[in-house]
């Protein structure tokens, strides 16, 4: 069934006014009618089933005929801290740390980062609708933010308030998931940092463990940023979150 999202500031009771881009995509797009059903989710965490009452050129008004808070998103709140990569990378990290429950997403330069903070924040606007279209699509009852691009300091104190702190990279001294999971207790936020294709320098480690940060591997073979974001997110997901959960 088509989804949507809608504001809780556009519902009234049982009455649902659906504007803007979600309304264009509805009309334009997907070319609904009246008497046709659709989704619409809120920025309360509720869902809610409705029928197409009418449509006006800026409005469709939907009426909605349920309501219920979905179980859908993970008790681990999950910022991924994720170094600016080049060219479109970022776009598949985005949409699929999305799909898999991330509460926010934070690109960051770094010594050997090839994108930069001006390029990243040029693409922002991108990767928000990347990350609100990937929330569509696969359920969720929330969007995951993309913040600005902050430096690799400045994202250790960041995520200082975090309980679990993992950087994850392919250097020496590391220690393997498991163990750090058999050491800690069960999580309620964790910050994953990533680092950009050229990896991480040793100053930038030390400030790292330094910080509390878990020094963790990802096994014996040599990841991309992407793909090494995207098993770092799935791994403490896995352990902490909910994707395991029947």
């Amino acid at each position: 069934m088509p989804r949507f999202f809608i504001r809780t500031t556009e519902i009234t009771g049982d009455a649902a006014a659906l504007k803007g881009t979600e309304f264009r995509h509805l009309q334009r797009v997907l070319r609904l009618r009246e008497g046709d059903q659709v989704t619409l989710f809120d920025d309360a965490g509720q869902e809610h089933a409705g029928v197409v009452l009418s449509l006006s050129p800026r409005v469709a008004h939907v009426r909605i005929t349920a309501s219920h808070a979905p179980a859908r998103e993970s008790p681990l709140a999950i910022t991924l801290y994720q170094g600016v990569p080049k060219g479109r990378k970022m776009d598949l990290v985005v949409e699929k740390a999305t799909e898999l429950g991330t509460h926010a997403i934070v690109p960051f330069t770094s010594a050997f980062s090839i994108g930069t903070a001006a390029a990243a924040e040029s693409k922002r606007e991108r990767w928000q609708r990347i990350a609100f279209a990937a929330a569509k699509q696969s359920g969720r009852t929330a969007i995951p933010t993309v913040l600005p691009a902050r430096t690799f300091r400045e994202i250790l104190t960041d995520a200082a308030t975090h309980v679990a702190r993992l950087l994850f990279f392919e250097g020496t001294g590391v220690t393997p998931f498991d163990d750090v999971v058999a050491r800690s207790e069960r999580a309620a936020s964790a910050a994953v940092i990533v680092g950009p294709e050229g990896g991480f320098s040793a100053d930038e480690v030390a400030a790292a463990e330094a910080a509390g940060f878990a020094l963790v591997g990802l096994g014996p073979r040599v990841l991309r940023t992407e793909t090494a974001a995207l098993v770092a997110v799935t791994l403490v997901q896995a352990a902490w979150g909910d994707l395991t959960r029947r």
